[in-house]
């Protein structure tokens, strides 16, 4: 993600705004949110109560009614409103779907996509990756391809039929992981993937060779975001780190959360270094990371104590509330708008463009 972000992030200085709206508080999620992914004026957010939820930022309502088709909690989302309109799910269920993103429709579910939950998913206009508590990387192709195109890896499953693969066919599977895999991003002909098993990979897309395994962390890896050099990911040893592929080093170990680092988000400039990143904490709090001027040294600008996920004016009995503490499982971020869920219903935005009053 490259943005214009010249200041340093204080979301202090903005106005802050929920999903749902207060005055429409039944829109809401009814479980813990999982997963936000935001484009645009809108979000899409995932979450235990077995339903993605499409929203319009600008009212703060749902686009149309929940989307309900997984057996179980929905832990992974990405969509794309404009090139592609689609949103793709995945879910405890160890179920893919596939959702139009206009109406709403299910268009595709892939029942079987992995023998556990899937964890995490990433798409581009040719491949979706998954990755899996089961330990599995799978790649399928988002548009039907004959056997001997370019976008068939070399190390590819035959065809289910003939010699062509229909679209959302399972191409190849990467094994080398010996433990949950919690994120996995695509670029070009590389494919990046970090597991509970303390490793991050970077795989040939072609070959499904691993190119590099690389060690940062002392403990598991739950997020990550890479831009085609740089590899920022966020572990359960509490620490946040910056690796350089180039260069092929850990430039940076960012210290200071006191649980699991659950996501992460990279600001990158327009020469593709990293500025700034945001960083989500089981410890509930949200960083904001600079490096320090003329230096290799990397502080915390800002710190926010989210306390808990409730809803504004919304009322509990004492047990509901103890069900949501103040975990942070997702964040996102592009330029305008910062997002965040955690362990309740509620999604929290900061609008960038509006000033606190």
């Amino acid at each position: 993600m490259s943005s214009d972000l010249s200041t340093p992030l204080n979301l202090d200085q903005y106005q802050q705004l929920q999903l749902p709206h207060l005055d429409h508080l039944e829109d809401g999620h009814t479980d813990v949110v999982y997963g936000v992914h935001l484009k645009g004026d809108h979000l899409v957010s995932v979450s235990a109560d077995h339903t993605a939820r499409v929203w319009d930022l600008k009212t703060q309502r749902l686009l149309y009614p929940p989307l309900i088709g997984h057996t179980g909690s929905v832990t992974a989302v990405q969509f794309d409103a404009a090139a592609g309109d689609v949103i793709i799910t995945g879910g405890t269920d160890g179920s893919v779907i596939i959702w139009r993103f206009s109406t709403g429709e299910a268009i595709k579910t892939i029942s079987r996509a992995h023998h556990e939950t899937v964890l995490c998913l990433h798409f581009d206009h040719r491949y979706l990756v998954t990755g899996g508590k089961d330990g599995k990387i799978k790649l399928w192709n988002r548009q039907p391809l004959d056997a001997g195109h370019t976008d068939v890896p070399q190390f590819a499953i035959a065809p289910a039929e003939g010699d062509r693969y229909q679209e959302y066919s399972l191409l190849a599977s990467f094994d080398g992981h010996d433990a949950a895999v919690n994120a996995v991003k695509l670029k070009d002909s590389i494919l990046v993937s970090g597991s509970g098993d303390r490793s991050i990979c970077i795989w040939s897309l072609q070959t499904g060779k691993i190119l590099r395994r690389i060690n940062i962390h002392q403990r598991g890896i739950a997020c990550l975001q890479y831009n085609g050099r740089f590899i920022v990911s966020g572990s359960t040893d509490e620490s946040v780190g910056i690796y350089d592929t180039d260069q092929e080093t850990e430039i940076a170990c960012l210290k200071g959360h006191t649980n699991l680092v659950r996501s992460v988000q990279a600001v990158f400039d327009h020469d593709g270094e990293v500025k700034t990143i945001i960083s989500g904490s089981y410890d509930g709090f949200i960083r904001v990371w600079e490096q320090m001027p003329g230096s290799r040294e990397w502080r915390t600008q800002h710190q926010f104590d989210l306390n808990d996920f409730q809803a504004d004016g919304d009322t509990h009995t004492d047990s509901e509330a103890n069900h949501f503490s103040n975990r942070i499982f997702s964040v996102d971020f592009d330029g305008n708008r910062f997002v965040c869920s955690g362990q309740g219903p509620i999604v929290r935005i900061w609008d960038l463009r509006l000033p606190n009053k």
